[in-house]
């Protein structure tokens, strides 16, 4: 056997071990791409029968029970990784969006915003922002005096 044989060989044994204590500690391996996306049917499907059910169609008590216990297990087992929401609240009818994480809040309609921490307010339209400096004069090749052309 070659080198490049036996290195082949470890690495692959290494590989078995690592798919084998990541799946026992619940973190991972060959399965843990599957589960997730059990864990994600079951939660459409609990989702489908809160929504029967909020809206006064038929559900089965049966299909709750055998959805809660999978997603029970799977919980239990560490195969979920989260539960935050997919999807966030539009904003309210004629108001204005929070800011986002770590933002400033937009100023009131019509009012004015507070100056930035440590700062000063940035200058209203119109408001003379004290001595300003005069616009540069155009290119030379803009002039009219050109006396190439004459």
């Amino acid at each position: 056997m070659g080198l490049l044989d036996k290195a082949k060989a470890a690495a692959n044994d290494l590989a078995a071990k690592a798919d084998t204590a990541l799946a026992s500690s619940g973190l991972g391996g060959p399965g843990a791409a599957r589960s997730g996306g059990d864990a994600d049917r079951y939660f459409r499907d609990l989702g489908v029968l809160t929504y029967l059910e909020a809206n006064g169609r038929p559900a089965s008590s049966e299909d709750r029970e055998r959805v809660m216990d999978a997603l029970k297990g799977m919980e239990a087992r560490g195969a979920i990784g989260t539960f935050t929401l997919q999807t966030s609240a539009p904003p309210p009818p004629g108001g204005i969006a929070p800011p986002p994480p770590g933002g400033t809040a937009p100023p009131p309609p019509g009012g004015t915003a507070s100056p930035p921490p440590g700062g000063t307010a940035p200058p209203s339209p119109g408001q003379s922002t004290g001595p300003t400096t005069p616009a540069p004069p155009p290119p030379s090749w803009m002039t009219k005096n050109d006396d190439k052309n004459n």
